[in-house]
């Protein structure tokens, strides 16, 4: 386990994550997956970089890689639902099939 706190660490691993998704979401297209877990995992990036490199006490920054993990699924839900909201597709009242 000592190795994937390793990785959970580096920022560049999290940027790959959201490369990752962001190639299933070019499959999937469904924007309610995908796309959100790709965007934290670019937010969890800037997070774990910003950190590094503002030089943050670790007493105030998530050093762990379950609270990352946590950060990012979290982040990944709020995306999500965000995007459920707001990005609602236009309907036609015109369609005499619509119930």
């Amino acid at each position: 386990m000592d190795s994937f706190t390793y990785l959970a660490l580096i920022f560049q691993f999290w940027i790959i994550l959201g490369v990752i998704f962001l190639v299933l979401e070019l499959f999937d297209g469904s924007t309610i997956f995908f796309f959100p877990l790709s965007l934290s995992s670019f937010l969890v990036s800037g997070y774990i970089f910003v950190s590094e490199k503002m030089s943050i006490s670790s007493s105030s920054i998530l050093d762990t890689w379950y609270e990352l993990v946590f950060l990012w699924a979290f982040l990944g839900v709020l995306i999500s639902l965000i995007l459920v909201k707001f990005w609602k597709k236009s309907s036609d009242d015109d369609d005499i099939n619509k119930y």
